[in-house]
């Protein structure tokens, strides 16, 4: 009868054993470690207090799928400050063209601006705090590819971001 129990003890240390290695491993390399929002944009951040986030340019109005050379082609960008201190955009660039920022590039401490599609043309008028952002492509954009896109701010510095294009709006995702 000892045999058995010391036996029937040493399954039970050999168990604790094993699971107490297995849980150190808990949350070092984990299925949710490595997902990202479940939004259509690109995302990042200027410096320590501007974040970027669900930065991408509308699915065209075409059914090709495609804004041709010379288009003007809407930003929809949310920009947040996170820090201490305001900050403001200085200017949008891209090598696929001339980026234009109309309205509130000013962005107080802990506030958010959201630039929109809104209207395509640089002379529509503003809504107070808006932000608009366009830009007058030199070549074609085709849906499926990103665009690379460089926003500057004055004391956040700058951030490169490859902005995709959206979904069609009567696809399924």
């Amino acid at each position: 009868m000892r045999g058995s129990l010391t036996i029937a003890a040493r399954v039970v240390a050999c168990c604790a054993a094993a699971l107490a290695l297995v849980g150190c491993g808990a949350g070092q390399i984990t299925q949710t470690d490595n997902q990202i929002a479940a939004v259509d944009g690109a995302f990042g951040n200027a410096g320590n207090s501007i974040a970027l986030r669900n930065v991408l340019l509308p699915y065209p109005p075409n059914p090709t799928g495609t804004y041709p050379a010379g288009s003007t082609v809407p930003v929809v960008a949310t920009i947040i400050n996170q820090g201490d201190q305001p900050d403001e955009l200085l200017a949008v660039t891209s090598p696929v063209g001339q980026a234009l920022v109309l309205g509130a590039t000013q962005i107080a401490p802990g506030t958010t601006v959201i630039s929109t599609a809104g209207a395509t043309e640089a002379t529509s008028p503003l809504v107070v705090g808006e932000l608009r952002i366009m830009l007058t492509n030199t070549q074609a954009l085709h849906a499926g590819l990103t665009t690379p896109i460089t926003f500057q701010f004055r004391n956040a510095g700058k951030v490169t971001l490859p902005v995709p294009m959206a979904v069609p709006p009567n696809s399924a995702r």
